[in-house]
């Protein structure tokens, strides 16, 4: 078997392992014909190889790439889920172990993801601004922020850190006693730490090009 096939045999095999997935249920997700998958897996050596357009669409949604090069020639990547408001406070409100099976179950449904080629806590997730409390700074509404909670990393002064409310997302400079905003809107002001709900520190900022 040369390594095209090889590359994409233990990729696809490792996807369906780590997500439960069979072959039809990868292909229905992905919207591309069951066949295109079955044929090859049942013989990765002579059968026909998925097409270029079905090996994007089944990355897609699994969220990985089959790898051509070998490992040492780039990093490990790895896929946080972006919640919504509502799916921050669910998880906010979980234990350790639940949280991680909750962040991987939105992951497996689907749910957009942010790629990282650094190391992150299996807690890691991210949330979108949507306020203007650090667009001084860069931080935009409408950016992704890649977060760890606080129980994996404590923020430190002058760290951004992002807070979860009732119907807003906001980032803040970490400075105690307060949050601080570093914003062009005069409405964003101080918060006191204590009446904030604290979601994370931020670890990266994804911003979209299009939207």
């Amino acid at each position: 078997m040369d390594e095209t096939r090889r590359a994409i045999l233990r990729w696809m095999t490792g996807v369906m392992e780590a997500r439960g997935w069979s072959a039809g249920g990868w292909a229905r997700l992905a919207g591309v014909t069951a066949t295109n998958l079955t044929r090859f897996l049942r013989d990765p050596v002579m059968g026909s190889l998925p097409s270029a357009d079905t090996l994007a669409r089944l990355a897609r949604i699994a969220g990985s790439e089959p790898r051509f090069l070998e490992d040492h020639a780039y990093g490990p990547v790895t896929r946080v889920p972006v919640l919504t408001l509502e799916q921050a406070h669910l998880f906010l409100d979980l234990g350790r172990k639940a949280g991680e099976e909750f962040l991987a179950g939105t992951l497996k449904a689907g749910a957009a993801s942010v790629a990282m080629d650094s190391g992150t806590s299996r807690r890691a997730f991210a949330l979108r601004i949507v306020s203007k409390s650090l667009d001084a700074a860069g931080v935009l509404p409408r950016d992704c922020v890649v977060l760890e909670p606080l129980d994996v990393l404590s923020p430190q002064p002058g760290d951004v850190v992002v807070t979860v409310g009732d119907g807003t997302i906001c980032g803040y400079r970490f400075f105690p006693p307060h949050l601080m905003p570093v914003s062009t809107d005069p409405d964003c002001r101080p918060t006191a730490i204590d009446r904030a709900h604290v979601a994370g520190v931020a670890v990266q900022v994804v911003r979209a090009l299009r939207m």
